[in-house]
Order: C-alpha cells, then structure tokens, then sequence
C-alpha cells in the first residue's frame, strides 16, 4: 500500500507543470478595483484580463501575499473559477454556504465541527476528505482530494515546505482575524469569493450585513446609559482582555456599553492578574462571553471569586454558544464571524433590551441558573 501511495504521490506531483501561485508583479494600472468598505487587510485590482489579490500586513506597510487570477488559462495565473476547495476551518464554512460553493468542496479540516447543514448535507451523500489542520495535515488524504486551492489562516503560512510538497494547490491565507472592526472581519467574505468569480455576490451579502449592522449601530448612539462589561473568563489567575482597539471591544461598544479597558489602545489581548480585573470591573453590569461555563454552578464550582463580581451574582452572565453541535463545533466562530450584525443585534438585546423588544437572541444565551 505504502508503494502504491509514492507512486501516487511522484505522478500527481510531477505531471504537469508547477503553477506559479502569486504571479509576477505587474507594472500596468489598474481599470477598476472592487469596493473595499471595511476590511483593511486586502484589496483587489482588475486588469483587462486578469485580477489581482493584495494581502496586506496588519499596518498595511508590508504586502504578504500577491495572488494573479484569470478565467483564461495562463502560464503564472491562477485559474478561475476554482473547481476543487479545500477548506482549513470551520470558520469559512459560511462563505461557502453563503456563496453556494458546497458543490466545490473537496476537503475540510474537521467535519465535526461543522454547523452549515448544506455543508453537512454533501458530507452526507459524496466523499469529503477529512485532513486536520496544515501543520498536522494528512498528507494521503491531501492528495487523494485533487484539491486546487487551500484555503486556511495567515499564521499557517510559515509551516516549513508545506507549499513545496504540493506546488500544483494554490494556498490562500486569509487574516481576517486580525481585522480590528467587526464588519472589516465580515468583509474578507469577497477576498474568498474572487477564487470563484463571485464579487458580485459576496458584495451584496455583505451589503445587506453591513446596512443591517449600522442600522443597528445608530440605535444605540443616544443611549443615556452605558452598561459596563466584563468578557472572558480567567485562565490560571490571569484574565486575557482585548485591547481597546480589538474585534471585541468595537462590539460592546457599537451595542451601546462601556469596556473598561478601552484605553488601551491595541488590538491584541493583554494578561492581568485578577486582582487588576476586580478592581476595575467588580461593579460591571453584565459578564460575556464566559468559556466553557454554560451554567452558575459550574463557574461557582471552579471559580468561587466570581460571587465578588455583581454581573455574576445578579446574574447577569451570557455566553456566545447558544449554537454549538454535539461535538462542540460552535456556530458563532461559524456564521456568527460573518453575520455580525446578528452577533450585535444580540449584545443589544443583552445591554440594551427596551431597544429591540421583540427580538430574540441568536448566538447568546444565559448561563443556567441550576
């Protein structure tokens, strides 16, 4: 068997020639580019007969990846539309729903941790490899799914030779995670569709999310009353809080609530013994986004300090896994990364009830009060 797969391997390799993945730098101006609203960490020009893909750093001084893409077959161009998709997380799985790709999926990292049920309706009727993640991926299973374009995050990009053994998959990394405001993260949604000729889509489901959002925005603008927030849970005495700047901290505020660390102006999370945390934010009004608890006992159980907190022993506790699967696939780092708009219409419905009486929440629930 070991046999029979080097062979496989040396003859999928070497049977045509390798495609270059992110093209040669063009000297041409652009005709047009596609409207970026949001999003800092890409861009994308049209040409005559081509488009190229930008991946900017997170201060945008550097260019990390440079990606050519034609419908034409070109020597040094990717061609699109991909047919064959291999996708590293559960996360991009609301793109491929949303842009009706699931018939091009070939590969995922996990199936379990799935949410989409039109993604899990094709694992159901025709074979969808499993892989793992890029740095532990299964190089057999890679190779059987004939995929063209791996689609996976920025930080795997330095995973030694992983490109080099496969130099007829185009690997795309995204960074949306590093995107500061919350419709910058939703927005990368037209990065991944320009592997498949769907712009034009991607920007009117984007559209319609970031009409919905703003709209939501503006009605806590005027609020007399800025509830404070207390998020995340402490991990061996220490509580990670995102910087002022971060993905998080644009949430609270957008749905009309105070973050106690909002000055500190960064993107990413900074440690602070707990004492720091009570000192600031004893007295918050509400506790998000609370790990693994989904219930006071537990937190009372593994973490009796928490009774100090007012937003715990008013009860006052959500957490952002009202849709997690039987094997903990949670659909909020899912569809929730991009319909941020429903994430905010529930903070709202959290902080600021009397705003959106008759909505319901999505994607947060109460902890149990057992």
């Amino acid at each position: 068997m070991r046999k029979v797969f080097a062979i496989l391997l040396s003859s999928m390799l070497f049977a045509c020639a390798p495609q270059v993945k992110e093209g040669m730098k063009t000297s041409f101006k652009p005709i047009d580019s596609l409207e970026i609203h949001y999003a800092k960490g890409f861009a994308v020009n049209y040409y005559e007969d081509y488009k190229e893909l930008l991946v900017f750093s997170s201060d945008r001084k550097d260019t990390l990846h440079r990606y050519y893409l034609s419908t034409d077959a070109k020597e040094g161009l990717v061609q699109t539309p991909i047919k064959r998709l291999a996708s590293l997380s559960s996360v991009y799985a609301a793109y491929i729903e949303e842009l009706g790709l699931e018939g091009s999926l070939v590969a995922v990292d996990e199936k379990n941790y799935i949410n989409s049920e039109s993604i899990l309706k094709e694992i159901e009727t025709r074979e969808i490899v499993e892989l793992g993640s890029l740095e532990k991926v299964n190089h057999e299973a890679l190779l059987m799914a004939q995929a063209d374009l791996i689609y996976t995050f920025g930080w795997q990009r330095n995973l030694a030779g992983i490109e080099d053994k496969y130099p007829n998959i185009i690997f795309a990394y995204a960074y949306e995670y590093l995107e500061e405001q919350p419709l910058g993260r939703a927005e990368w949604i037209k990065f991944f569709a320009c592997f498949f000729d769907k712009e034009a889509k991607a920007d009117s489901i984007f559209q319609e999310i970031s009409t919905n959002y703003e709209n939501l925005k503006s009605l806590t603008a005027e609020v007399e009353h800025r509830p404070k927030i207390l998020i995340n849970m402490p991990f061996k005495e220490q509580w990670h809080m995102p910087g002022g700047l971060s993905y998080s901290a644009h949430f609270i505020e957008d749905a009309g609530a105070y973050y106690p660390w909002d000055t500190l102006l960064k993107t990413n999370s900074t440690p602070l013994d707990w004492e720091l945390v009570y000192q600031k934010a004893f007295d918050s009004d509400f506790w998000i986004n609370t790990g693994a608890y989904s219930s006071y006992a537990e937190v009372r159980r593994e973490l009796p300090d928490m009774d100090l907190f007012e937003a715990f022993t008013h009860k006052r506790a959500f957490n952002n896994n009202a849709r997690m699967n039987d094997f903990g696939g949670n659909d909020y780092w899912e569809s929730g990364l991009l319909h941020v708009d429903d994430l905010l219409a529930d903070l709202i419905v959290i902080f600021h009830p009397e705003i959106v009486p008759n909505r319901e929440l999505k994607y947060y629930k109460p902890l149990a009060d057992e």
